[in-house]
């Protein structure tokens, strides 16, 4: 196929949460990471049902307005609080059926392989990951923990086989990435030797 025929695909990542759901777009075409805009959507106070049709709002809005051609969320972990990872079921809920209203599939990942995808190693800190959103976004600017996290899931479709499989154009020019994120096959090892380098010079 034509290279002009390869356009970028839109990617919408979700960090969701009741008080605070982190969102991202970034266009990927094979080899570039290119970011488009992130941001935390905050939540009201108010009734549950008031805060959740907030999320919901406030992310269909936003689709509206990047038009992304899919989307990815975190899978849902249980913790210690059932309360607190209720309380998180739900605001996923009030996400995923944003997406669904506009048509947008919505993939979801576990924390671990969002992790490996973006810095190489599945236990990596938050601290570990913001470094290296930025660093495969070009961000200079800060991003907060929601921002991150919402653009790491969007990084790790667009390292997903899922992504090739619904863009076919895309399937023949995966082999070489100038995004510096991990490849399938890499080993664990190899990579935290990557992020070691990575940060210890970001620390010079």
């Amino acid at each position: 196929m034509d290279d002009k025929a390869v356009h970028a695909v839109r990617i919408l990542g979700i960090d969701p949460g009741l008080n605070f759901t982190g969102y991202g777009f970034v266009d990927y075409v094979p080899g570039v990471l290119r970011h488009v805009a992130s941001g935390v959507i905050v939540t009201p106070k108010g009734e549950l049902s008031e805060r959740l049709g907030y999320i919901f709002s406030e992310l269909g809005k936003l689709i509206e307005l990047y038009s992304p051609m899919v989307s990815t969320i975190e899978k849902t972990f249980l913790n210690s609080n059932a309360q607190s990872s209720m309380l998180l079921s739900h605001a996923r809920g009030a996400a995923m059926t944003a997406a669904a209203v506009h048509r947008l599939a919505c993939r979801e990942f576990s924390t671990r392989e969002i992790k490996k995808s973006v810095t190489g190693y599945g236990a990596a800190t938050k601290d570990q990951v913001q470094e290296l959103v930025k660093f495969h976004l070009h961000i200079e600017e800060d991003l907060s923990s929601d921002q991150a996290d919402a653009l790491a899931a969007a990084i790790c479709y667009a390292n997903s086989s899922i992504l090739l499989d619904r863009v076919p154009a895309l399937s023949n020019k995966v082999g070489s990435s100038g995004t510096g994120t991990a490849r399938r096959g890499s080993s664990s090892r190899r990579s935290r030797n990557e992020w070691t380098r990575l940060y210890e010079g970001k620390q010079k």
